[in-house]
Parts: structure tokens; sequence; C-alpha cells
């Protein structure tokens, strides 16, 4: 396959059928060969917030046998750090294991990160300088955090590796960037979801090309650098010389693999680059990519940076990610349908589409008093001699810390892995029926 307009003929049609269109059909049949629907998990983006707590939310539904299930996992920026790491695991029971004693998989990571600046140095003497150079140490240091399961093969591979990257008994592992360009004769900078698999990348207006004939300057593009494009949230996009967009920070530069070709929509850009970075830049939810593949049924884990403004009954978040996707008519709800999401205590819920509109399980990331009893009894949370001394020692727990706060404490991370497992836990029937219904 070296270039191609599209594999789904109408975008939003839902069914199996839409999904058989695709490469990744034959992967999708051989494990659980649905027949209706087709089963997917979204997780969003929110830095290492939301790594952390998908990581929960992935360990409950592991333990459900819900994971597996599934037929696609699509992930963006944080969401990314973490289903890409899940999606290349050689041992899911070992990769979700939480012990009391010590760090878990992704505890482990923040701290080899934050605590090693000297890494930054060493990896940024390393790292080629050219047009992707930024990117490039972002992709490296990415995954030596979070991709380090299998140490330079993660950082050096390409894509492409089926041997690293497993579906045959997981999901189909799509990251989501954003990608940016001009169309000819515009000024104007058109952003749309960049698709990237082990198998094909690319969009929906400018179609699809091999993932091995994608290349990044002279490179094929590697498993770092699709999680570095997906999590680049510090980059910034103007209008450039000629057909070109300028990108600047953690932006990444692709071959426009577009160039000549019969894009499904007309206008195709002319320049010899085109640039994507953070699929939150486009939006945040990941839930287009499972859309296009006509997935009837969806659990979205939301664990964007959505402050609560709490009173009895409410939470008062504001829901931007799903707020987006409803004003591009992706998932064409009224407001009421938010106003019942935002019941404070409740972060799980059942949005029941239309036959248009794919079944989605919502996991909102919010307080739980539920969760706040039960987690005040853990050892980690138990107030110090220090904490009692200055009136400190009563357990508070906030899951909404910000995407740029490094100094996390260990409770605080480890009850944000432990928020997302108790509400698969506390929702068991609900995961359980709600996976079965794609048949």
């Amino acid at each position: 396959m070296n270039y191609t307009p599209g594999f789904n003929p109408k975008f939003g049609t839902l069914g199996a059928s839409v999904a058989a269109h695709w490469p990744e059909a034959p992967v999708l049949k051989s494990r659980n060969n649905k027949k209706t629907d087709t089963l997917g998990i979204a997780l969003s983006g929110g830095g290492y917030r939301s790594a952390i707590f998908s990581y929960g939310v992935l360990r409950g539904l592991h333990e459900l046998g819900v994971l597996n299930q599934a037929d696609y996992l699509s992930v963006v920026s944080g969401g990314s750090w973490i289903g890409t790491a899940s999606a290349m695991a050689d041992n899911l029971k070992y990769f979700f294991e939480v012990p009391a004693d010590r760090a878990n998989f992704m505890e482990e990571g923040f701290e080899s990160l934050l605590v090693n600046p000297l890494r930054l140095l060493e990896e940024a003497a390393l790292t080629r300088p050219d047009n992707n150079y930024v990117s490039d140490l972002y992709g490296r240091l990415i995954a030596r955090t979070f991709l380090r399961e299998h140490g330079d093969f993660s950082r050096y591979n390409p894509l492409t590796d089926a041997t690293l990257i497993h579906d045959a008994d997981r999901p189909f592992l799509l990251i989501n960037g954003t990608l940016h360009f001009r169309r000819p004769d515009t000024f104007d900078i058109t952003e749309e979801c960049f698709e990237m698999n082990r198998l094909y990348c690319g969009s929906r207006s400018l179609g699809y090309v091999d993932t091995k004939s994608l290349l990044a300057d002279d490179d094929t593009i590697r498993i770092r650098d699709a999680v570095a494009i997906s999590g680049a949230a510090v980059a910034a996009h103007v209008p450039g010389l000629g057909d070109e967009v300028s990108g600047h920070g953690l932006s990444r530069e692709i071959i426009n693999f577009a160039a000549g070709q019969p894009t499904p929509f007309p206008n195709a850009p002319r320049a010899d680059r085109l640039d994507v970075d953070d699929g939150g830049k486009y939006n945040n939810l990941g839930v287009e990519s499972l859309v296009n593949r006509g997935c009837g049924y969806i659990i979205v884990v939301d664990a964007e940076h959505d402050p609560e403004h709490k009173d009895r009954k409410k939470s008062g978040q504001k829901y931007e990610g799903l707020r987006t996707l409803m004003g591009r008519n992706h998932i064409p709800q009224p407001d009421f349908v938010i106003q019942e999401l935002d019941a404070a205590n409740e972060p799980v819920h059942l949005v029941s589409g239309k036959n248009t509109v794919p079944d989605i399980l919502y996991v909102k990331l919010k307080s739980m008093a539920a969760f706040d009893k039960a987690a005040a009894k853990q050892r980690y949370n138990r107030p110090s001699f220090m904490q009692n001394l200055f009136g400190r020692g009563e357990f508070a727990f906030d899951p909404q810390f910000s995407t740029a706060k490094l100094d996390y404490g260990f409770a605080e991370h480890r009850n944000l892995t432990e928020l997302g497992t108790f509400m698969v836990r506390q929702n068991a029937k609900l995961f359980t029926a709600f996976a079965a219904k794609s048949k």
C-alpha cells in the first residue's frame, strides 16, 4: 500500500462492516470476529495526569476481561504514553501489578524522568541536529520513560515493528496527532486528526499511506516519533513562506504523503512537508478515529484538566473535549447529556446513541466520596507525626492536579491510579454488560 484516498467510504456509518474496510480487519477477525458492532476504548490527553489515571482504568478493564474484548485502543497525548506502553507490554499481568511496597510501572517511569536531569543533557548531546531536533529529543525521553520495557528497541525501532506492538491478544492501537497544513491559495491553517498505527498513517481529508513509507526527515516514523507527536502539547504553528506551515516547539515535520495524489477532499496541500503535533490540539478525547472505523460502542476515559466547582449535586466541570466533539457533530447530543454526566460523585455514565451515534460509556476524572473514604485507610494516606503536629492530618486528595505540576507526592500519584481502578470495579456490571453488546 503506497497511498490510498481512504478506507471508510462514509464517515459516521457504524458497524463491524466499516472496520472490515480497513487494513487491520484480519487482525480484528482473528481475535474477536465481531459481526455487528466493534468496541473501542479512547484515552484522552491530559499529560501525566491522564497517563496515571488511564493506567488505573486500563488495569480495571484488564481485570474484568473487557480490555481483551475491545477491538481498538485510541490514544491522545498523555493517554498515548500509557496506551502505547500497554500495547507493547509482554506480560499484561505484570504490567498492571500495583505492589504495596514499591512503585508500579507508571510511578517508576515518572521517577526516572524527574529525578535525573543529567539524562536530558546526555540525550540532547546525542540527538541529531536537524529540522526535528526538539521533537527527536522529546521522543527519546518519552521512550526511555514509558516504553523502557524494551530498551533501545523502543527508542529506535519503527512503528511498523509487529514484534513490539502486540494486537493478537489486545486492542489494535491507534495513536492520534494533529496535522497542520495550508491548502493552495489560502492563508488559513487547516487542522485535522492524524492517525498513526503500525500498518498505515494518514487523515480523512488527505488519505493514508503505508507506515513504512511515511518519513520524518530521512527516517521511517518510529514508535517514539508517534508517541512524541501525540504528546507534543508545547508547540505552535504559523503560516510560513510559500505553501509551508511553520511549526515551533515540539512540533514535527513529515513528508507530504498526499502530494500529487487524488485526495478525498479537494485542494490538497502542495508543500513538501507537513507539520504534526499534539492530538489534543484537534480534539483531546481520541473519539474521531473510533467513529471513523465504525465503532458502535466506545468507552471514553476523559482525564482532561477540568477542575471541579463542586456543590451537593454537581461537579461543575466544563467538558471542553466533549463539547468540541458535539460542535463537529461527531456526537450530536444536546446539553442535557453534559448535565447528566456532571453529577457529583458519579464518574461513570452510559450515554445511549442512535443509529448514527455510538453508545458511549463515559468515564470522567472527578472526585468521588466513596473512593476518598476507602483510600483514607491506605497506609500511604495515613497522616505522619509531622502532619498531625501541624494540623494537616486529614486525608485530602484532589484528582485534578495540573498537567504542569512536577512535585507530585507518592500518595497523590498512587491515589490517582487507584481511583481509575476503583471506578471500574464499582461499576463492573455496567462495564461487562457494555462490552458484551459488541458482537
